[in-house]
């Protein structure tokens, strides 16, 4: 069953007119025939079946035949991680993190960040098409890159570097907190000056395991361990 993100869909109209670019895919790509059904999210808990009504590359009309209120997650986890200067590597990390269910991402500029700057509207693009591919319900937020010491975060909070000092596991500490906030850094870690300003903020300091990863298998790794550990 193919999926598709409707964010702008009015739930009390009796019909949904794709726009001319689903339009072609539904026709062209995925050859759907009169008759056939489509689900659609609004990407705020809504699944909407529908059956299509008129078929074209133009123009494709389905009609609104159920709608299913999907319950919101019981987890939140707010992911605020470095993008890698390897921009297909954050988006990798972007389409696997919303498959798994993440509720928040803020791209992360930091002292040693190798990349200043992201295509937003790019991003928002792979988050879209992975909510489809995993037939999620609720569209994950993105946020702005953002100064690390910018960042207003409430609740708990797990900084995850790589210096030589006391950390605990991630694993043992993030039992509990299903609403919570995890920062990975860039791929030549948190500096001094930032990992002193984040034991200020009282945020715990944390470890992945004995392995060192890349940033985009590091922030994978903690978002599965928070959403495990508080299912």
């Amino acid at each position: 069953m193919q999926q598709f993100y409707t964010p702008n869909i009015d739930l009390k109209s009796e019909s949904y007119n794709f726009n001319e670019v689903e339009s072609k895919h539904v026709a062209k790509v995925l050859r759907k025939r009169v008759g056939d059904v489509l689900n659609l999210t609004n990407g705020n808990g809504k699944i909407i079946k529908t059956k299509l009504s008129s078929v074209s590359s133009k123009s494709c009309i389905v009609k609104l035949l159920e709608i299913k209120d999907i319950p919101a997650p019981k987890t939140a986890i707010h992911m605020i991680v470095a993008p890698t200067k390897n921009i297909t590597r954050f988006e990798w990390f972007l389409e696997k993190a919303t498959e798994l269910g993440v509720y928040k991402i803020t791209p992360l500029l930091c002292d040693r960040s190798e990349r200043k700057y992201i295509k937003h509207e790019r991003c928002e693009k792979v988050i879209q098409a992975a909510i489809k591919q995993s037939l999620r319900a609720y569209m994950p937020i993105l946020t702005p890159l953002t100064p690390l010491k910018e960042l207003d975060l409430k609740g708990p909070t797990f900084f995850a570097h790589c210096t030589e000092s006391p950390k605990k596991s991630l694993r043992d500490v993030v039992n509990g907190h299903s609403n919570c906030s995890i920062l990975i850094g860039p791929e030549g870690d948190f500096s001094k000056n930032e990992i002193a300003w984040a034991n200020d903020q009282s945020f715990t300091a944390v470890h992945l395991g004995n392995n060192r990863l890349r940033t985009e298998t590091a922030a994978l790794a903690a978002l599965h361990t928070a959403l495990i550990m508080n299912q």
